[in-house]
């Protein structure tokens, strides 16, 4: 299984900006409560471009997935709602899994060297080109950018978060 994942991302097209949406949480106040910015934190600068939030459409270069966008996303500082006990248990079944050296649920070298393959080019691109993320509510669901990418793609968000 872990060599078709490693030979899928070596398929896939190269990551390219308008195929990404990067964003960094902003503070506000909402119901007399204040959130922090990323940018409030002292070890962090107050220009800083750093991204915490990113959303993408990846593609891979086949037949059968031609032209299917498979969008992903991440971030720091989004909404939250609660989950069922299940998935606390998931992760603590997880964590004592690592603890006992169990190596089947976890990445390889060479799945995570081919996932770099693929992000650092578009990383190094975001950095040279100095790319501003979109700023977006401590506590939202990311930037509006990552629903007009979904759109785009003519799909909706449908993760556990209600998008």
């Amino acid at each position: 299984m872990a060599l078709i994942q490693v030979k899928v991302l070596r398929s896939m097209r190269p990551l390219r900006l308008e195929d990404v949406v990067i964003g960094q949480y902003k503070g506000h106040s909402k119901g007399g409560k204040s959130y922090p910015a990323y940018t409030d934190d002292p070890t962090v600068p107050n220009d800083s471009l750093t991204p915490t939030f990113a959303a993408a459409a990846l593609f891979i270069h086949n037949a059968r997935w031609d032209g299917v966008p498979f969008l992903m996303k991440a971030g720091k500082a989004l909404h939250t709602r609660r989950y069922p006990r299940e998935i606390p248990d998931a992760y603590e079944r997880l964590l004592l899994d690592a603890i006992e050296g169990e190596r089947r649920l976890f990445i390889r070298s060479d799945e995570l060297n081919a996932a770099w393959a693929l992000f650092t080019p578009l990383l190094n691109e975001l950095e040279e080109k100095k790319i501003v993320p979109e700023l977006y509510p401590y506590g939202s669901r990311g930037p509006v950018g990552a629903h007009y990418l979904s759109a785009k793609h003519n799909v909706r968000w449908g993760d556990l978060s209600g998008d």
